[in-house]
């Protein structure tokens, strides 16, 4: 067992281990079963079951004997606690201390304390792209491990920062387009300080922009394809996240020859390991391995060797966020659990920022998305979607809190509390454009946005409503969101931040005005300014009757004193379409100033408009700056309750999320699951949520599946037949892998994703399809089901399928979910029949390692030919189809029950749903015929050669003229002899 398991960063993590009867039934069909002396070990981390371990073999690595005692001690700075929050690993070290090998890659070849320096380095990579998603890689050099995680989407700066907290960097490499925002989270103080290092100011961490260019994907996959994976002088690779049983073995590293591998090998090998589509932490590696060659470069001289073992890669590790269930693309496209599809309206689609040009289609994810109220809850519930939780607390509070919102006494509640979500705005979005309106009112004059104020002042009103809403509710006094919107929506403040607002602002002026415009009574200088404008009208007719006067009457001219802001006042006079200039312009002796002309008038000053300019200025100008002084001060005053806001913003969208899975579990009868530390999945009445959707009758099924207890491999050393198990009531050992046969069409494929999708809903926190379901905390969740061809991928469609069996095999624990339908179809029948067989017989051997899995197969020959034998935890299952083989229609013989069945089917009836397709009857009789031969062991090659009677008569003419040709005299003329020969006139 590792000595350093369980090891915690910035805490202690406690464990409980109990003796082999620990624990109780999870339900009336299970109980833990009773075997010789063997304790479970559990680390519980924010309530989620964890189990950890590693049993790595030794590995060469060409280091002093100082180093290798650093390397077999944690650095200090690793040491971490698991947080619900923070991102963490179980970081992995030789169990021996590694000796010493190549005497020319000695550590200690270069300077000691340069050598003491460089293994306290942790050098992080983090990019954040602008539609939100967030990728990261580190290095610890004591370690010599490269860490790498996978995209997180609608990630932010929270995110960022919990990774910063979680990887306590001594240098972090950002990309230079970053903004400035996110440099200040990871760097505070890095506009107080020089260039320089920042260990020497105390400084956490030196924050280095790079160029864009060592982010890049394709370079990054470059220098990875370098490392030479898998081979005996290359990194061994693993993967580990919070709750894992590491499974690696030697076994699947060989050594080979010195012949190096082709890039495209080398990246095809690296893709059956981690997620190469991480394109953001992919070019994150490649930043650092940019930096680890720059560092080489500058410490040692061109192509001195000692230089590799400087910052050497032995190991490459995947890290997931602590407390979140690992789920890869593939699985969320193969389940549906998100689908974006292209919105059917040619005016929403497009690249831009706001509007990816794509919508939700027919997901999970697309059922509850639109029952979400608030921009602010979408977001989150989306969240929820991307990174289902592991945390037994969490998840039980989601469903606690939903139960009691769908009960008859609260329905009233329920729908006040929608009513009120649908009013309020995103407060966090509103408080940067409240922020961006301050300091841009310098420039523009406007201010913040009228929509702004309205949007505060609502959620402030709403807020209350929904805080009364809360205390009214009966026997809430125990849920957590009730208590948060207690504890953070402070009535007297949201009530002041909507009372100065109205007392401020007049809504229906500045709807009408197109501007914010602030009511009377608040500034008396404002008032008299405002007044002196409405009277403007009264004084421009008396200015121009007053100019009319000196106007000559034969002009018939009509004269208008008009104001215009920053202009001033104008008298304009109609124009004179010949000359261009107004038909009168003054006296003789005192003309007037022209200004401007329009179509019709033309305008100027005289000694009376200039009078007025000087007396009366810029009237409107002058109202309007004291009005952005005004909103400018109340907006300062907002921002004091900005925390106030947007935490209360937070708890809106947590409620939000809470009411859409709640309407959801109404809508589409859905039960509470129970979610237990126990490795079971027991599911009663299971039905897939979208394929119920789509056909009038849906029949439910049943699954009873019970994972490995693991570490059986370190306690028993491979006697899985010691280990302890999990036993119904009539003590049979309950599988650990299940593999479904039957025909097509018969509801094999949709029984497995509605497995996988029940799991998965059940750690979002939401109700699951079933009648009733106990749910066992899953880490990973991977499927081998759906194939994502491209032509930008260099990889045929087998060729993605052995990837994902890969990928699943390198990172199941026996606490993951693996879905695997009908792995080896791509290729020879032989060859995929023997990999369906290998890939479950090594899951099998696991023992107690072993995962949960569900597969479905049409290689009946692995079955009959003993190729995967009898197994305790195996189990095999079928789905009913009523046979006729009266009837004449060969589509008419076979109907379909949809009832999963324990045992296994031996037939899959290709040809009959070959028929339903309309293939023609010639091909799927022919079929028949030599299945029937190849059933009764007769050669079909023998078979085919047997010929029809009119191929026979041919035959049969054809050797007639061969015997007659071979027996007849040449005569002279052979033309004429052949032509009687073979019947030519």
């Amino acid at each position: 067992m590792n000595p350093h398991r369980g090891s915690s960063r910035r805490g202690r993590e406690t464990s409980s281990s109990s003796g082999r009867g620990r624990g109780t039934s999870s339900s009336s069909r299970v109980r833990r079963g009773r075997g010789r002396g063997r304790g479970s070990y559990y680390n519980r981390s924010n309530g989620a079951t964890s189990r950890n371990s590693s049993f790595r073999a030794p590995r060469q690595q060409s280091v002093t004997p100082l180093t290798a005692s650093r390397l077999t001690t944690p650095n200090p700075s690793i040491n971490f606690r698991q947080g619900s929050s923070v991102p963490s690993v179980v970081h992995q070290v030789p169990r021996q201390p590694p000796t010493s090998i190549t005497p020319s890659l000695r550590r200690d070849d270069y300077d000691d304390n340069a050598s003491d320096e460089t293994l306290d380095e942790i050098v992080m990579a983090v990019d954040w792209k602008p539609r939100g998603t967030v990728g990261c890689a580190y290095y610890v050099a004591a370690q010599e491990k490269l860490y790498f995680m996978e995209d997180i989407e609608l990630g932010g700066l929270d995110i960022i920062e919990a990774l910063k907290i979680f990887i306590k960097p001594t240098i972090i490499l950002v990309s230079s387009k970053l903004d400035d925002t996110v440099l200040d989270k990871l760097d505070p103080d890095r506009r107080n300080m020089s260039d320089g290092d920042s260990t020497a100011y105390g400084m956490p961490a030196l924050c280095s922009p790079r160029p864009v260019s060592e982010f890049s994907y394709e370079s990054a996959r470059n220098r990875l394809a370098g490392l030479k994976l898998d081979h005996e002088d290359g990194p061994k690779i693993t993967f580990v996240t919070p709750g894992d049983l590491v499974s690696e073995s030697n076994e699947g590293h060989i050594a080979g020859d010195a012949a190096v591998e082709s890039r495209q090998g080398q990246l095809l090998r690296l893709a059956g390991w981690i997620d190469v589509d991480s394109r953001v932490t992919v070019g994150c590696a490649g930043a650092i391995l940019a930096y680890i060659h720059r560092k080489r470069a500058a410490t040692f001289l061109p192509g001195d060797v000692a230089a590799q073992a400087m910052h050497r890669i032995s190991t490459i590790e995947m890290f997931t966020l602590a407390g979140s269930m690992f789920v890869n693309a593939d699985t969320l496209l193969s389940l549906q659990i998100i689908q974006s599809e292209s919105h059917p309206h040619s005016h929403n689609q497009g690249p831009a920022k706001t509007n990816s040009g794509s919508k939700e289609g027919f997901s999970v994810y697309g059922l509850f998305h639109t029952l979400a109220r608030t921009p602010q809850g979408k977001l989150l519930l989306r969240q929820y979607f991307l990174r289902p939780s592991i945390n037994m607390d969490v998840i039980n509070e989601r469903l606690d809190t939903i139960s009691f919102l769908l009960r008859a006494e609260n329905s009233e509640q329920m729908e006040t509390l929608i009513k009120n979500l649908s009013k309020i705005k995103n407060m966090r979005t509103v408080m940067i454009k409240l922020r961006k309106g301050i300091s841009d009112a310098g420039v523009s004059k406007r201010g913040p946005p009228n929509f702004i104020w309205s949007g505060i002042r609502l959620f402030a009103y709403h807020a209350l409503q929904i805080k009364d809403c809360f205390q009214e509710v009966i026997g809430g006094e125990r849920l957590a969101i009730r208590n948060k919107v207690m504890e953070q929506f402070h009535g007297v403040q949201l009530a002041e931040v909507g009372k100065s607002i109205t007392e401020v602002i007049d809504f229906e002026l500045s709807r009408d005005e197109g501007r914010n415009v602030v009511r009377q009574g608040v500034d008396h200088d404002l008032d008299e300014l405002k007044r002196t404008y409405e009277g403007l009208e009264s004084l421009l007719i008396q200015v121009a009757s007053h100019v009319a006067q000196s106007v000559p009457a034969d002009l018939h001219a009509n004269i208008n004193a008009v104001f215009f802001p920053q202009i001033g006042f104008l008298i304009a006079i109609p124009q004179d379409p010949i000359t261009g200039h107004g038909v009168f312009e003054g006296p003789e002796n005192e003309p007037w100033e022209k200004m401007f002309t329009t179509e019709d008038f033309a305008y100027y000053k005289n000694e009376n408009v200039i009078e007025m300019d000087s007396y009366f200025g810029d009237i409107y100008g002058r109202i309007c700056d004291r009005e952005i002084e005004i909103i400018h001060e109340l907006a300062e005053k907002i921002l004091q309750y900005e925390d106030l806001l947007t935490t209360a913003s937070d708890v809106c969208a947590e409620i939000d999320c809470i009411l859409a899975l709640a309407q959801g579990a109404r809508n589409h009868n859905l039960v509470r699951p129970r979610l237990t530390e126990t490795n079971v999945l027991d599911i009663r009445g299971g039905r897939h949520i979208l394929q119920e959707k789509v056909v009038s009758n849906f029949i439910p099924n049943d699954t009873l599946l019970a994972g490995g207890e693991g570490e059986s491999s370190i306690d028993y050393q491979g006697d899985s037949s010691a280990a302890p198990q999990y036993l119904t009531e009539d003590g049979s050992v309950i599988p650990s892998m299940i593999l479904v046969t039957g025909p097509n069409f018969s509801g094999k494929s949709v029984y497995l994703k509605q497995v996988a999708i029940i799991v998965f809903m059940a750690h979002v926190g939401s109700f699951v399809p079933a009648t009733k379901a106990e749910i066992g905390l899953t880490d990973k969740l991977m499927t081998r089901v759906a194939t994502r061809e491209s032509v930008s991928r260099n990889q045929s469609a087998f060729m993605i399928d052995l990837q994902q069996i890969s990928v699943a095999l390198n990172l199941a624990t026996n606490r993951s979910l693996l879905i695997i339908d009908e792995f080896g179809k791509g290729t020879d029948s032989h060859d995929g029949a023997g990999l369906a067989a290998g890939v479950f017989n090594h899951l099998l051997e696991r023992g107690d390692g072993c995962p949960k899995v569900i597969g479905a197969t049409h290689f009946h020959e692995i079955f009959e030919s003993g190729f995967l034998l009898p197994h305790e935890r195996l189990a095999f299952g079928h789905f009913e189809v009523r046979v006729d083989p009266q009837s004449q229609q060969i589509d008419e013989q076979l109907t379909y029950l949809y009832n999963y069945k324990q045992g296994r089917s031996n037939n899959s009836y290709g040809t009959v749903c070959a028929a339903l397709n309309g293939i023609s009857l010639e091909v799927t009789n022919r079929a028949e015929e030599l299945i029937l031969l190849a059933a009764r062991g007769e050669d079909l090659v023998a078979a085919c050669a047997i010929l029809s009677e009119s191929e026979t008569k041919d035959l049969e003419e054809a050797q007639d003229i061969a015997r007659a040709f071979f027996s007849m005299q040449i005569p002279e003329d052979p033309k004429e002899s052949l032509k009687e020969l073979l019947g030519i006139e």
